[in-house]
């Protein structure tokens, strides 16, 4: 097949660094590549996407997460490509979500959907209980003829009245993440600084344990303010640590020798890959009751599920009777990356075939 994937232009395909969305993305397409589909990856600026079957198309001059004032200019742009060049392909894959191609002309509401006869699927990446745009979704019924993935169950069930479906993981190259028994004496925090993520809670947590706790996390503009009054003031470099933003061999590095993540969200986290990658390293994980993250962490058995700060230091006090073994067994059949590749291509196949009988 030829497919095209579209991923949003806040940052390059692969990320250098933070990146969830364009990992999965990134490795998608290597995955459909390798088996001899032709993949069209539309992405940002300096992206470096390659391979054999993989083309790469830039429709943003750099990544715009640092110039987040321009980043719909050039999402328009992308998508406006995307469009014009729909019949080059079977499928297309968006990564955003329909909202992003709504648009409103001469005081009259249009999605680019309605315009695009090639085939689409679009997945979900961001929250999806939103009220207002609950409310566009049910209204808009010419949407209901595309087909939507959703990343978990919870992150599926606020707009679960769509017709058209699927959940499908993501994933990781799991043998890029080895295990290690021998932990360390700190817990880590990994993800970015923003109230929503629950870093304050995490520092709560340290303090009240007695237990050093490395902040591994990118700090983006929107979140700037927060960190220097917020966040830093917390920051000793003994009990609290913070190293910045980390390539994924410090990451690694990070993750297999601490004695758990940290994940105390509060909000409702579509997925949280970073919790694969921690239970892949042998590594369990303390999170809060949101999102998915009762899809990922077994309680008493990979980690713990709490609702509370209090909960999640008592959680970190009964850290010794997580198995290491049973933390890296609970994602390696679940969340490994030819179990994903396999339900998109699935997905796809089926899509372009329907989309061709209805042909003739």
């Amino acid at each position: 097949m030829k497919i095209a994937i579209v991923s949003p232009v806040m940052n390059t395909v692969p990320p250098e660094k933070y990146g969830g969305i364009e990992l999965i993305v990134a490795e998608l397409a290597a995955g459909l590549a390798k088996r001899k589909h032709r993949v069209t990856v539309f992405c940002s600026g300096g992206s470096k996407i390659e391979g054999d079957g993989i083309s790469r198309v830039e429709t943003s001059p750099y990544p715009t997460r640092d110039r987040l004032e321009e980043n719909r200019r050039w999402e328009i742009d992308q998508l406006l490509t995307v469009l014009s060049r729909q019949h080059e392909f079977d499928v297309i894959h968006f990564n955003y979500e329909p909202l992003a191609l709504r648009f409103t002309f001469d005081g009259t509401e249009l999605n680019l959907l309605d315009f695009f006869t090639t085939p689409v699927v679009l997945t979900f990446h961001n929250i999806t209980n939103i009220p207002e745009n609950e409310a566009y979704y049910r209204r808009t019924h010419s949407l209901y003829r595309h087909t939507l993935i959703f990343v978990s169950e919870n992150h599926r069930r606020p707009v679960s009245f769509f017709p058209k479906t699927k959940v499908i993981y993501n994933a990781l190259r799991i043998d890029d993440f080895p295990v290690c028994e021998d932990k360390e004496n700190y817990l880590f925090f990994l993800g970015r600084i923003t109230p929503v993520k629950g870093i304050l809670e995490a520092i709560a947590v340290a303090k009240k344990t007695g237990i050093p706790l490395v902040i591994a996390a990118k700090v983006d503009s929107v979140d700037r303010d927060f960190y220097e009054k917020t966040v830093k003031p917390k920051i000793d470099g003994k009990l609290i640590k913070y190293v910045g933003e980390v390539d994924f061999a410090q990451k690694v590095d990070y993750l297999k020798k601490t004695r758990c993540l940290l994940f105390p969200i509060l909000w409702e986290e579509p997925f949280g890959l970073v919790m694969a990658e921690a239970l892949a390293c042998g590594t369990p994980v303390v999170a809060f009751r949101r999102g998915s993250v009762p899809e990922i962490v077994k309680d008493g058995v990979n980690g713990y599920v709490v609702d509370t700060v209090d909960e999640m230091t008592e959680a970190v006090k009964k850290l010794d009777v997580i198995s290491s073994s049973e933390c890296r067994k609970s994602v390696e059949k679940r969340f490994y990356l030819d179990r994903m590749v396999n339900e998109y291509e699935e997905l796809f196949r089926k899509v372009y075939k329907k989309a061709e009988s209805k042909k003739f």
